[in-house]
């Protein structure tokens, strides 16, 4: 049983880095595990309520507002006994990202690598991020599943360049992420032994932990054995040499044992 109301929240400025994609997984994965879950929808194209208009299923609710009704709906979900509300946000600068940076209890940044664009994108969006004082991770996503060494290296680009946390947990770049989303599911509904799939539980099983590292005194206990959210460690890469390169937080992610699979942590060749 999950302690309390967790809110984890998409941001990104840059469009098509995979926020929606992320937070309808996540919110229907957390449900399969017998949470209750809320998607708040603040980018006004709405594409998660037409996800969700497409679906049979009548969980997750999407509830699609405007950023200075956030508080009322988070309050109101509160009441209502919600675990988990995950948060999208559009894809440019908006008050909207402003808004859900403040109320998350933990803020992701998706990012895809193919681009050195891409990488750079993100400055903005860790700005913002940590202007809100929140705890802050970089999640690599639609990553080719054939390239680990070029995944590894931009991984600790970014933490390097950035000094900011990247998980080494990636999402890759799967057909079910997008054969799924016409059919109004998840990956983890349209193909529930399939690659995409698994991934998606590894980031969930993630992103308790996290949140267990942000709020302790509410997560005592947790139905489903937790990782340690960890940055890319150094010597996972061989071709470079970033010893200078800081991993973890003192007094926060150590404190926590791994149980996840060894290959959710490090990418392998």
């Amino acid at each position: 049983m999950v302690i309390g109301m967790h809110v984890i929240c998409l941001l990104s400025q840059k469009g098509g880095a995979g926020k929606s994609t992320i937070v309808q997984s996540l919110a229907v994965c957390a449900h399969q595990h017998g949470q209750s879950t809320l998607i708040v929808e603040l980018d006004p194209q709405g594409t998660l309520k037409d996800w969700s208009n497409r679906r049979e299923a009548d969980h997750p609710q999407v509830h699609q507002t405007l950023p200075q009704s956030i508080g009322d709906v988070l309050e109101d979900a509160r009441e209502r006994g919600v675990d988990w509300v995950f948060i999208d946000t559009p894809g440019y600068h908006n008050p909207a990202a402003v808004a859900a940076a403040a109320y998350a209890d933990v803020i992701f940044i998706p990012c895809k690598i193919l681009s050195m664009k891409d990488v750079d994108a993100i400055l903005p969006t860790i700005t913002e991020a940590e202007r809100a004082q929140k705890p802050v991770y970089v999640i690599m996503n639609q990553v080719p599943p054939n390239a680990p060494k070029l995944v590894r290296k931009r991984q600790l680009s970014i933490q390097e360049s950035f000094d900011i946390k990247v998980l080494s947990l990636c999402l890759s770049r799967r057909a079910d992420f997008e054969y799924c989303d016409a059919h109004g599911l998840s990956a983890t509904e349209y193909n529930p032994k399939g690659a995409a799939a698994a991934e998606i539980e590894k980031l969930y099983v993630l992103v308790q932990a996290i949140v267990r590292v942000a709020k302790p005194d509410e997560n005592p206990m947790q139905t489903i054995s937790l990782e340690t959210p960890q940055s890319i460690q150094p010597e996972a890469v061989t071709m470079l040499q970033p010893a200078e390169i800081e991993t973890l937080q003192p007094g926060t992610n150590e404190a926590f044992q791994s149980k996840l699979p060894e290959d959710s942590v490090e990418l392998k060749d």
